[in-house]
């Protein structure tokens, strides 16, 4: 356990620390002089036992009560919206080609001005 909280920090774990800091004050947990102190140490803190001791007098929320789990980053909104077109128009080109009909290209046009008239907004 103490090899965990003599992990280095880094701006992201200041920062949080910093917004749950305000949160106890907002709360009436800490005074604005105790809060600006605090925050203080949290700016230069540079361990995790740092910044947990500014809150061993304080009620959850603390800062690595629940710390996100790395992973990937969901895909934007937008490259949903190109996969989604581009697998649409694979769609529509084959069923054009297969049954010999204009109809399809014409449905791609109209799918295509819809979606990226949509995404524009």
């Amino acid at each position: 356990m103490s090899r965990r909280r003599n992990v280095r920090v880094g701006d992201s774990e200041r920062e949080r620390a910093m917004a749950l800091l305000g949160e106890h004050m907002s709360a009436g947990r800490l005074e604005i002089d105790e809060y600006d102190q605090r925050c203080q140490q949290a700016a230069v803190a540079r361990y995790r036992s740092d910044l947990d001791a500014l809150f061993t007098d304080l009620p959850a929320p603390r800062p690595h009560d629940e710390l996100p789990a790395p992973g990937r980053k969901l895909p934007s909104p937008r490259a949903a919206n190109v996969v989604f077109v581009l697998c649409l128009s694979s769609l529509l080109v084959f069923l054009a080609v297969v049954t010999r009909s204009p109809l399809f290209v014409l449905l791609f046009v109209l799918a295509a001005v819809v979606l990226f008239g949509r995404v524009r907004r």
